[in-house]
């Protein structure tokens, strides 16, 4: 299960989601789809819960959309805005 750690700060525009890590010096925008996950993850949530949500809202090839997704989790884990439970 993924979800956001505790000590992110983070703000929703219209489009997107900015995050600042904590000990970061920059926030990291999360524009479109990347808003999107970040939304799901208000929630803890398994990358197949994250991939039938996006398929089911936005359609597309699942696999695209998991590797997509699986990506982006990883680069929020070594920034320090998500965890794996």
């Amino acid at each position: 299960m993924w979800r956001r750690r505790d000590d992110v700060v983070w703000r929703r525009s219209l489009d997107a989601a900015i995050v600042l890590s904590a000990g970061a010096e920059d926030p990291v925008t999360l524009p479109g789809t990347g808003a999107a996950v970040w939304d799901l993850l208000a929630e803890p949530a398994t990358l197949a819960e994250l991939v039938s949500t996006l398929v089911a809202v936005y359609g597309g090839d699942s696999a695209t959309i998991e590797r997509d997704v699986a990506g982006l989790l990883e680069q929020l884990r070594v920034l320090h805005a998500v965890e794996a439970e």
